[in-house]
């Protein structure tokens, strides 16, 4: 299974162009049914404005995507917003642009410029983080070979998610699935063939981006 980006938590911010208000949120979603729950949540909450827009994409095979423009000409909304996602290489991600009408008309390229802008702007604000594929491992070395693996594990810049000093030492990793074999093979060296190495499930972990 391969990584992809996301977004962490939900997020919003809001535009003014030509008087029209536009209400731009994001949320983490990882099935159309999530979806459809928080769109029937915000019309309900945003049910005097004059468009509710959106597009989702979620991380699916073959990748499910779908987009509305709500009332809007077609083609000036819902498929800006998800260009906007696919640009960025978003996955479980749903984006809404909220407008509330001001009575200046923007016309199609205007349309197209604000509902890509406020889905842009959005995302520029909230937190994106990659969901890393990859193996939940345990090693367990002898107290005489802890130190030395330590060391080698700061250099690697290798972090344990946990270490637990027991009668042995028992480190924890969630390793990238290409990087496993290689890891394994760096750890058997260092602790010259002394380390039990137990393996755990596969799973998406969460990374945060710079």
């Amino acid at each position: 299974m391969d990584d992809y980006k996301t977004v962490l938590t939900p997020d919003e911010t809001e535009i003014e162009i030509k008087k029209s208000r536009f209400i731009n949120m994001v949320f983490h979603i990882e099935a159309e049914e999530e979806a459809e729950a928080i769109l029937a949540e915000i019309r309900k909450k945003h049910y005097k404005a004059t468009h509710v827009c959106w597009a989702y994409v979620l991380n699916t095979n073959p990748r499910r995507q779908k987009a509305s423009d709500d009332g809007e000409p077609s083609g000036t909304a819902g498929k800006p917003i998800l260009e906007v996602i696919d640009h960025r290489e978003l996955k479980d991600v749903l984006v809404l642009v909220i407008r509330y009408f001001g009575g200046i008309k923007l016309g199609t390229g205007g349309l197209i410029r604000a509902y890509g802008g406020g889905a842009s702007d959005v995302l520029n604000h909230c937190s994106v983080i990659k969901k890393q594929f990859s193996d939940q491992l345990q090693v367990v070395v002898s107290y005489s070979s802890y130190g030395g693996l330590s060391n080698g594990l700061l250099e690697r810049e290798v972090i344990p998610v946990n270490e637990d000093f027991g009668e042995n030492v028992t480190l924890s990793f969630q390793i990238p699935v290409a990087e496993t074999n290689e890891f394994l093979a760096w750890v058997e060296d260092k602790t010259n063939g002394t380390a039990q190495i137990i393996p755990g499930k596969q799973a998406f972990v969460d990374v945060v981006l710079a």
